[in-house]
């Protein structure tokens, strides 16, 4: 990906006063209080709770809500008494890391201290997806291709990937890696009309690695092998997207992707389409 971009994350004009948090949550998670590391693999309870008030730090959340998202099938004083335990381990982990003044109580609600300066990966990587989506509709292929690229770096994996099943994850999960594929297919397309054919497949291939009932990005990956001269892979790669178009929807190619097929079964210079 050529070229680099910094991704500002809108913050307000007051002045923190407490320490800066840097929090990794896209493909595992890790969590430093200045320059000290806060444990997350000793507790999955930890872990998930700290990133939770992490992520919705602009709120304080009400102990009855945690009790719901964590222990929602608990009694009500079993949740509380788990409640009680994780909230002990997290302020243990804090303070072990010199940051137990980041997690606050008001009364039954809890939250992350407002003058925590807290950068979250997450927060830089939708920065870089909104920042590409407006760079695109605009027509600044310079500037999207910047913001995309961005978009892929940062995505490092998927959100808090040690704990795939945590039911307060999955929706948050499914749209950020929608997003980095999103943010690839735009990606890929720039480097198509550029003829870099290399690089656009290496993301075809990304993108097909997740979904690969993807017709555009099947198309994309054609088109590539075809002007790099390897007819024979891109055909087969027709093939193969048929396959899985008909054993994941019993349905056949469109008509866009065959007439593709066509040119390039078709002998004679090959000219790919962005």
């Amino acid at each position: 990906m050529n070229g680099r971009i910094d991704v500002e994350v809108t913050r307000t004009s007051e002045v923190r006063r407490g320490p800066v948090v840097t929090a990794s949550l896209l493909g595992g998670c890790r969590i430093r209080v200045g320059g000290h590391v806060v444990d997350t693999t000793s507790s999955r309870q930890t872990r998930g709770l700290l990133a939770y008030l992490l992520v919705h730090r602009r709120a304080r959340i009400p102990r009855d809500v945690l009790m719901d998202v964590f222990w929602p099938h608990a009694a009500p004083a079993a949740a509380r008494n788990c409640l009680h335990v994780a909230l002990t381990r997290v302020r243990a982990a804090l303070r072990a890391a010199d940051g137990e003044a980041l997690l606050e109580r008001n009364f039954d609600t809890y939250g992350i201290s407002r003058d925590a300066d807290v950068r979250l990966d997450v927060d830089q990587f939708e920065a870089a997806s909104a920042l590409a989506r407006r760079a695109s509709t605009a027509g600044d292929a310079l500037r999207a291709e910047q913001a995309y690229g961005a978009t892929c770096q940062l995505y490092a994996g998927a959100f808090l990937a040690d704990d795939p099943y945590l039911e307060w994850t999955l929706s948050l999960r499914e749209r950020l890696a929608r997003e980095a594929i999103e943010a690839q297919r735009g990606l890929m397309h720039i480097y198509l009309r550029r003829g870099d054919h290399g690089a656009a497949a290496v993301l075809a291939r990304s993108v097909l690695a997740v979904d690969p009932a993807d017709e555009e990005v099947n198309r994309g990956l054609m088109a590539c092998l075809a002007s790099s001269g390897q007819r024979h892979l891109a055909l087969e790669q027709y093939q193969r997207m048929a396959r899985t178009l008909w054993r994941t929807y019993r349905i056949g190619p469109s008509a866009e992707s065959t007439a593709l097929y066509e040119a390039i079964r078709n002998p004679g210079p090959y000219r790919s389409r962005p």
